[in-house]
């Protein structure tokens, strides 16, 4: 699977937590959500996860404060086709094997941020929200929204991917009102907008590494495409941010760089999106399942940063 949750905060504080019985002392489980930050009215999958007993007979699915077992068989896999609120809750898998039992629990919970948004009230060098989540591989493809409202003329981030590699391996900022810039692997393209400081502004920015194109949607507008950095693999082990641009890993913040207003509606997928997914996502309706996104964002903030209504 492409991305795993990372800390405290989206799908489950606690992932899983295992007890081994019997001789199972070289036995245990684990449970991982499959995609890790799940997104309502979605398939979700809940996977039980054992090691060191590979001929486990059974897998018994409960969910605290029901009476009956979900699901009891040979398959390991949990499925919700359509996540929903009625799922929430804490479920165990129970595997016995040849080696005794191990049983791992897991707190399957949303935060979801409809009709909220992140508040940066002033110019800083240490307030930003730290976004959880990271590819468990290299991408090839993605694509990056998010809804932002300020009124700065000066150059701010607003979506930052660093690896220790390349610190604008992605990263979707303003150098001025009129402008975006969208890096990959340290490389940019400018697109060229109206200037506009009475209203939000929805942006999408994708990239396809066999072709190098890139691509940008304002408002749901497409622009026109533009390429950089063919047969490029975008780095797995990152940190990423809103609201400042790294200069190294994690850090190199600058002031004068730093974001001030409101961002929202803020979602990553492994591939490209099409002109009515790019709608969907304007309306936080996202289509297909995002790696992560504003429906369930596993996030942290750091300094003066609010969350409002």
């Amino acid at each position: 699977m492409p991305v795993g949750v990372v800390g405290g905060w989206g799908v489950s504080p606690h992932p899983a937590q295992s007890l081994c019985l019997g001789a199972a002392d070289k036995m245990t489980a684990w449970i991982q959500p499959y995609p890790p930050a799940p997104t309502m009215y979605h398939q979700l999958m809940l996977s039980c996860e054992v090691t060191g007993d590979a001929s486990v007979k059974e897998f018994l699915w409960e969910k605290k404060g029901s009476r009956e077992p979900l699901q009891k068989g040979q398959s390991n896999v949990l499925i919700f086709s359509s996540f929903n609120k009625s799922h929430l809750g804490t479920y165990t898998c129970t595997a016995t094997g040849p080696q005794g039992t191990a049983v791992a629990t897991y707190d399957l919970w949303i935060n979801d941020l409809v009709n909220q948004v992140f508040v940066f009230p002033r110019e800083t060098k240490d307030s930003y929200v730290v976004l959880r989540a990271k590819p468990e591989q290299p991408l090839l493809n993605f694509t990056v929204c998010l809804r932002s409202y300020t009124d700065l003329t000066r150059p701010h981030s607003l979506f930052s991917y660093a690896t220790k590699a390349q610190d604008n391996e992605i990263l979707l900022s303003k150098p001025k009102p009129t402008e975006y810039r969208f890096y990959v692997g340290g490389q940019f393209v400018t697109f060229r907008v109206p200037e506009s400081f009475s209203e939000s502004e929805h942006a999408c920015a994708s990239w396809e590494s066999p072709t190098g194109i890139a691509r940008f949607w304002l408002n749901g507008k497409p622009w026109p495409r533009k390429g950089l950095q063919k047969d490029y693999a975008v780095g797995a082990e990152a940190v990423i941010l809103l609201g400042q641009e790294q200069d190294n890993f994690g850090g190199g913040f600058d002031v004068r760089q730093s974001f001030v207003g409101e961002i929202s509606a803020v979602y990553m997928w492994d591939r490209e999106l099409t002109a009515g997914e790019v709608r969907d996502a304007m309306y936080n309706s996202p289509s297909p399942a995002p790696i992560f996104g504003w429906r369930n964002l596993p996030y942290k903030i750091h300094g003066e940063v609010y969350l409002k209504g």
